[in-house]
C-alpha cells in the first residue's frame, strides 16, 4: 500500500503495516503482473480464459472457463467485454504463456488482468473444487455486478443533483480547489476519523476521490460508523467550472 495508507491503516490500529510506495501501477508498469487465488478464480466474477488447447481443455477445465488457445489470443480481441474493468485471469499449463496474455490485455486497454499460477486446474481438484469435462464455451458473456457499497455512474449523477444526498470529496485540499463535483463538501481521507460530526446522519452520504481507492477506504470507516454511505468506483475528472466527467 501507499505511503498515506498504511499511516492511515496505522491510526486506525493495525500495526503490522508494509509499503511498496509505488503501488499496483508502478509494479504493473515495471514489467510485473499479479496473480489471481484459487477461491476467487471459482467464485468471483471474471473472465476466465483456458489458453490451452481445445483438445486438452475438453479433458478438464475450471467451471466458467473460455477456450481461447494462446496461438489465437492476439487476433480475439473483439470477443472480450467493452469494458475495461472487466477482471480478466488467464490460465495455461505454461504460466509464461499467461504472462503474455497479461501484456496483450494491457495492450488492449484492460485494466485489471492477472494470472491463475498454477498448471491447468489440478490445484482446484486438490482444494476440492470440482472441473468440467467435456465441450468448453468460446463466447464471453459477462455482466459487471457491482461490489456492495459501490455506487453506479447513473446513480451518481443522480445524487450529484439530490438535496437528501450530501456527496463528500475525500481527495487532497489542492485537489478539491483544482476542481471537484457541484455541491460536494471536502474532507481529505487522512482527517475524515476527527472530522465525522461534519457528516449529517439523516442523509445518504456518497464519497468519492479520483479513481475509487480513497473512496472504499472512506465508505468502510463511514460504514463502520453507522452511516448509510456508498462510494464511487470509477475514475473522474473535474474543472472549476463544475464540469465533470466520470468513467470506469
Amino acid at each position: 500500500m501507499s505511503p498515506k495508507s498504511a499511516g492511515l491503516a496505522k491510526k486506525w490500529g493495525y500495526g503490522d503495516v508494509k509499503v511498496y510506495s509505488n503501488g499496483v501501477p508502478g509494479w504493473k508498469k515495471a514489467g510485473n503482473y499479479l496473480v489471481s487465488t484459487i477461491d476467487f478464480v471459482m467464485t468471483g466474477n471474471i473472465v476466465l480464459v483456458d489458453l490451452r488447447s481445445p483438445q486438452v481443455v475438453n479433458a478438464g477445465h475450471i467451471p466458467r472457463a473460455v477456450n481461447i488457445p494462446f496461438k489465437d489470443l492476439s487476433g480475439a480481441k473483439e470477443k472480450f467485454p467493452p469494458s475495461k474493468v472487466a477482471p480478466i485471469v488467464f490460465y495455461s499449463d505454461n504460466i509464461e504463456d499467461s504472462k503474455k496474455a497479461v501484456n496483450i490485455a494491457r495492450k488492449w486497454g484492460y485494466k485489471n488482468n492477472t494470472v491463475f499460477p498454477f498448471e491447468g486446474p489440478k490445484e482446484c481438484v486438490a482444494k476440492g473444487y470440482e472441473i468440467s469435462t467435456g465441450e468448453v464455451a468460446r463466447d464471453i458473456h459477462w455482466v459487471r455486478k457491482r461490489d456492495i457499497g459501490e455506487i453506479s455512474l447513473k446513480d451518481m449523477d443522480t445524487a450529484l443533483k439530490s438535496d437528501a444526498i450530501k456527496v463528500i470529496d475525500v481527495r487532497g485540499m489542492d485537489e478539491y480547489e483544482s476542481g471537484h463535483f457541484p455541491g460536494a463538501f471536502n474532507i481529505p481521507l487522512d482527517t475524515l476519523p476527527q472530522r465525522l460530526k461534519e457528516i449529517p446522519k439523516d442523509k445518504f452520504i456518497v464519497v468519492h476521490c479520483k479513481t475509487g481507492v480513497r473512496g472504499e477506504m472512506a465508505y468502510l470507516l463511514l460504514k463502520e460508523k453507522g452511516y448509510a454511505v456508498k462510494y464511487l468506483n470509477a475514475k473522474c475528472k473535474c474543472k472549476p467550472d463544475g464540469t465533470y466527467w466520470i468513467w470506469e
